[in-house]
């Protein structure tokens, strides 16, 4: 005989989370199938999560004030302690994994673009708006959570000494019960919400973007996954009554909800729901049901860092190894410092300050921002993970059932570091040979092909300097003469990187390739003339008497305009201006970060360009006791041939090119940015300087010299977005 009765019935219904588990699956199946066709499903998932968001802070405002209120002096004493003891002991889990997993980085040496924020101000942290509850209902209206929480906290605790306090107290746990009730019906749509954006994620992501950002990823993930799922539950396992199974049981459905969605704070509720029920079991030991209320732990701990944020900083060291440098050990206590309290506030502040002060290149800041739709939600693991663990610990040391199982912590711990140590060996492993041995930075500069090859009219590079003058043409303008040869012949300057020099040589017998910024732009200019174009080599001590002899119409070589040199420049206005800085190498940058710095050194010797703005300008700029030797060009700096000589005067934008054929030196910045040098196009006519001011507006004007920039300068590199792979397109053909 068959049973049918309701309890049957049931236990055969798929649970909610899988029914979780079912709309992920569902959601990257979509994505797969049909790729960026499936951009419409991205509403569902906003829905979802403006539905959670719109409950979720006045049910953590109103909780907060309720649940502190009820509570006596005594017991908002031993809520403080205990919740302080815990929290540290949960930092000191992060800090120990942050310094484990900062070893997954060997060491080696690369060099980096300019920066375009090299001169910034790193952007402050306004601590008093973020905590500070100036005006509470503009604090709410900005989602401002610390500032929120601050002033729930204040009220709670002024209302546990009034004696008429509950005719207040009993309306706001109406209140926040309906509230409850209201995302617990948002809740029932999790499936539906995690189809959608998994769907839009799955179809929309490049992974192409996280290929130079996998070691940060992996580092990240690792220790996300360990720290959720194995390390804080076995860490309460072993100070509470329940088991590590009890904890991810309870655990698991937030923990996927807040990695899907990329946000815990909607989750909250979520969390507290999922430890009252693990609560009920511990009811009749607890006594005092109350004391140990998950509704005011959970988003008492949220605004207080989290493990996913400390354990973010690992971006720090990543950065570093991604471009070569190292941490000094005096930086560390400092970095450490700044960003414990740091996590208050969000990444996207931080890191900018903490690469500032490791004195990091700061645009590897869009490579975080890249990771973001990835490491935003291994962070938001962690934090959900972070606040049922606080919470659970501190419920049962309040409630007075905390087990401390001391053989099983010294165990967990033991088994928690080399846990973490293995996964850091195995990453590390994996960057040396499969990433560090077949990708090159060098190749960045030195391989890199025109921005704009389609552009490029018939061009011929002399490598030896032709003694042979052209005449001038009487009665014609320099254009015409231009035309009718037509051939425009470009002074250069191979030593002028990024601007101007030669492509490595890919082949035996391979033709030298002139590349760089004013390469490009006198192929622009070419293209625009509808001429061929020839580079013809120049000596920078004769350019007055090349100009005179007419042996090139323009020079377009990252020409330096220098007060001795202003008669060549007559009203011509500059197309670029650079940033003094100094090149020095990586063990010596310490001695070098300011003016201050630099005077302390008893004997320094510097190199300049000859000829260059920084030859003449440095003696006024650098402090006296400094001697200077000039150079024909600095690949002898870098190649080490000149002894005694501390650092090269140059550029920052040239300086950091540099450093990508010669990972061994940094760019330093003691002048703060302060000195500017233009740069000129110069052909030593006046009417044709015109036309190139005038041809140069155009070309900013159109995008063309920004792109450029981006791409030389800044090294951006420009791809057209193919569409994503799909099994619509790609595999079954049915679409385009």
């Amino acid at each position: 005989m068959t049973d049918n009765s309701p309890s049957n019935d049931k236990k055969k219904r798929p649970s909610f989370t899988t029914w979780i588990v079912i709309g992920l699956v569902a959601g990257v199946a979509w994505g797969l199938f049909f790729g960026d066709t499936t951009n419409w499903t991205k509403w569902i998932g906003d829905v979802y999560v403006g539905l959670l968001q719109m409950a979720v802070l006045p049910y953590i405002a109103l909780s907060l004030m309720s649940n502190i209120g009820r509570l006596t002096i005594e017991s908002g004493k031993q809520l403080l302690r205990t919740g302080l003891v815990v929290l540290l002991g949960l930092w000191a889990i992060g800090l120990v994994c942050l310094f484990i997993m900062a070893q997954a980085f060997p060491a080696w040496e690369a060099g980096s673009f300019f920066s375009s924020r090299f001169v910034e101000e790193p952007e402050v942290i306004n601590w008093l708006n973020l905590f500070v509850p100036s005006n509470p209902f503009r604090s709410l209206v900005e989602n401002s959570i610390p500032a929120v929480v601050v002033f729930s906290i204040g009220l709670g605790i002024a209302l546990i000494g009034m004696p008429d306090k509950a005719g207040l107290l009993d309306p706001l746990d109406v209140i926040v019960e309906a509230l409850g009730r209201l995302n617990k019906l948002v809740v029932k749509l999790t499936p539906l919400g995690m189809f959608g954006i998994v769907a839009h994620t799955a179809g929309t992501i490049e992974m192409e973007q996280f290929r130079l950002i996998q070691g940060y990823l992996l580092t990240y993930g690792a220790a996300a996954i360990l720290l959720s799922f194995v390390i804080l539950p076995a860490f309460v396992a072993a100070v509470t009554p329940f088991t590590f199974m009890q904890v991810t049981r309870a655990a698991r459905n937030p923990l996927i909800t807040a990695f899907v969605i990329g946000n815990t704070f909607v989750v909250l509720p979520m969390m507290i729901e999922a430890i009252r029920e693990m609560r009920v079991q511990l009811t009749d030991a607890a006594g005092d049901d109350d004391v140990a209320d998950p509704e005011y732990l959970v988003p008492l701990a949220y605004p207080f860092p989290d493990i996913g944020r400390i354990v973010g900083l690992i971006f720090i060291p990543f950065a570093a190894w991604f471009y070569g440098a190292s941490i000094d050990a005096d930086q560390m206590p400092a970095l450490m410092g700044t960003g414990l309290i740091g996590a208050f506030a969000k990444p996207v502040i931080t890191i900018p300050l903490l690469l500032e002060l490791a004195e990091l290149p700061a645009d590897i800041f869009n490579l975080f921002l890249a990771s973001g739709v990835v490491a935003a939600r291994f962070g938001d693991l962690m934090k959900t993970m972070h606040l049922m663990a606080f919470t659970i610990v501190v419920g049962c040391m309040l409630a007075g059932v905390a087990k401390f199982h001391w053989t099983r912590l010294l165990v967990t711990s033991i088994v928690s570091v080399a846990l973490i140590g293995l996964a850091a060996l195995g990453i590390r492993i994996y960057l040396q040979t499969s990433f560090q041995d077949t990708y090159s930075r060098e190749n960045l500069i030195t391989a890199r092909q025109p921005l704009f090859p389609d552009l490029r009219p018939n061009s011929k590079v002399q490598l030896v300097e032709d003694s042979q003058a052209e005449s001038a043409t009487s009665g014609q303008s320099r254009i015409e003469q231009i035309r009718n040869r037509g051939v425009l012949r470009v002074g250069y300057d191979p030593s002028k990187m990024p601007f101007c020099y030669f492509r490595a040589v890919e082949k035996p017998n391979e033709p030298k390739k002139l590349i760089g910024f004013d390469v490009e732009m006198a192929w622009l200019l070419a293209d625009d003339l509808g001429v061929d174009i020839t580079f013809v080599p120049i000596q920078w001590g004769l350019i007055q008497e090349h100009l005179r002899d007419s042996r090139f119409d323009v020079l377009m070589s990252a020409f330096e305009g220098t007060v001795k040199q202003a008669e060549l420049l007559a009203s011509a206005d500059p197309y670029m201006e650079l940033t003094l800085a100094l090149v020095v190498p990586d063990f010596r940058k310490g001695e070098f970060q300011s003016r201050e710095q630099i005077r302390k050194l008893p004997e320094v010797t510097f190199g300049v360009l000859k000829g260059s703005f920084f030859a003449e300008n440095a003696p006024k700029t650098l402090p006296e006791h400094i001697s200077l030797v000039e150079l024909e060009s600095p690949d002898k700096f870098f190649q080490g041939e000149l002894e005694g000589v501390d650092g090269l005067v140059i550029s920052a934008e040239k300086g950091y090119a540099w450093t990508l054929r010669y990972p061994r030196f940094t760019v330093t910045n003691p002048l703060q940015g302060k000195t500017r040098v233009p740069l000129y196009y110069l052909s030593g006519d006046s009417e044709f300087d015109q036309f190139l001011e005038d041809w140069m507006v155009l070309k900013k004007a159109d995008g063309t010299w920004q792109d450029l920039y981006d791409y030389w300068i800044l090294g951006i590199e420009q791809r057209t977005k193919k569409p994503r792979w799909c099994i619509i397109r790609d595999v079954l053909g049915w679409v385009e």
